[in-house]
């Protein structure tokens, strides 16, 4: 079972590659406070991946799951928002074999509890390495993920583009 948070659905909506997820891992669970984010606030900004995100909602293989809200994780963590705590709730109630979340505070916060956390650039790697997607491919997704804003260190896009070339 796999758990996401907003920013990969976001991203990976946004480069058009949302359907990877599906190839990967069949169904993806997220908690209302994610479909909020994405789907409502998204449609109401007027963003694109709103509707991609929406539309794999309809089909079904994005599904949302209430959870309840642990102050804990709040008082623990008050510098990650709602959605990502709805998330390490939601995996503190499902058991998650996988959590997808991009935010370096909140994937900290999810490990102390023991998660397994990936990001989207994880996605695309596993994407390329099963031949999902070609090599130029994959680091054009990569290149154009930076140029929408997807933050990431110099080192580790080195080193990812390094991985990339020596498969």
């Amino acid at each position: 079972m796999i758990i996401s948070n907003a920013s990969p659905l976001i991203y990976l909506a946004k480069i058009n590659k949302l359907g990877i997820l599906k190839k990967l891992y069949g169904n993806i669970i997220v908690p209302e406070e994610v479909y909020n984010e994405i789907v409502i606030n998204g449609k109401e900004g007027k963003f694109h991946d709103a509707i991609k995100v929406e539309n794999a909602f309809m089909a079904g293989w994005i599904k949302i799951e209430k959870t309840e809200n642990r102050k804990e994780i709040e008082k623990f963590a008050p510098e990650i928002d709602i959605g990502e705590i709805a998330v390490i709730n939601l995996a503190l109630k499902l058991k998650p074999d996988l959590i997808l979340m991009d935010d370096a505070s909140a994937r900290t916060i999810a490990e102390s509890f023991g998660f397994n956390v990936k990001g989207t650039l994880y996605v695309l790697l596993s994407a390329y390495k099963k031949r999902m997607i070609e090599k130029s491919e994959v680091k054009e997704l990569v290149n154009s993920l930076v140029f929408l804003g997807f933050r990431i260190s110099q080192e580790l896009y080195i080193r990812l583009m390094s991985e990339i070339d020596e498969n």
